[in-house]
């Protein structure tokens, strides 16, 4: 399967990614609290900032893929009212 019609096919993919970057990232915040748990919560944060990366790429490619197949939101309203 392509990666582009992956993309366009499962929007909530991204979205999940995403949201569990957003969970990883949480926590290693919360860990950067005690010293003991730094190490931990450095490599949670460089995880979870790329999976919420890569979750906001894939939403990205997802809209420009719609767009580019549907047109633009309000485009058949702006053309229906010039012609």
């Amino acid at each position: 399967m392509n990666v582009k019609i992956f993309i366009r096919e499962f929007p909530v993919a991204h979205l999940a990614i995403g949201v569990v970057g957003n969970v990883i990232f949480f926590v290693g915040s919360v860990l950067f609290i005690w010293h003991a748990t730094e190490l931990v919560a450095i490599w949670l944060f460089i995880i979870g900032s790329f999976g919420m990366m890569l979750g906001a790429v894939g939403q990205a490619v997802y809209i420009h893929e719609r767009h580019r197949l549907n047109g633009a939101p309000g485009e058949a309203a702006r053309s229906s009212l010039r012609g």
